[in-house]
């Protein structure tokens, strides 16, 4: 997801398409689990996610080198059980 007007960051468009595409796949795709790799620089990603409910499973350390240093990927996961509970 890309958000590229930076003037439009920040006003929640991210979440709320990260919420859709959650519970399309929950709802109608019956996917048990979802989960993504984000570069651990990438603060809004992070807290965009997690506002969601998405956890933070593990970190590759030193995976993504980019403008000229090496960047920690951070793997994160959100289950059904944990925004849809029976």
């Amino acid at each position: 997801m890309w958000i590229g007007e930076k003037s439009e960051w920040g006003k929640g468009y991210g979440t709320e398409v990260v919420e859709i595409l959650v519970n399309f796949a929950f709802s109608r795709l019956n996917l048990h689990k979802v989960y993504l790799t984000v570069d651990s620089d990438n603060i809004g990603a992070i807290r965009c996610y997690e506002k969601v409910g998405f956890y933070k499973d593990g970190v590759l350390r030193d995976e993504v080198f980019k403008n000229g240093k090496y960047v920690n990927r951070i793997y994160m996961s959100i289950l059904k059980t944990d925004i849809i509970k029976t």
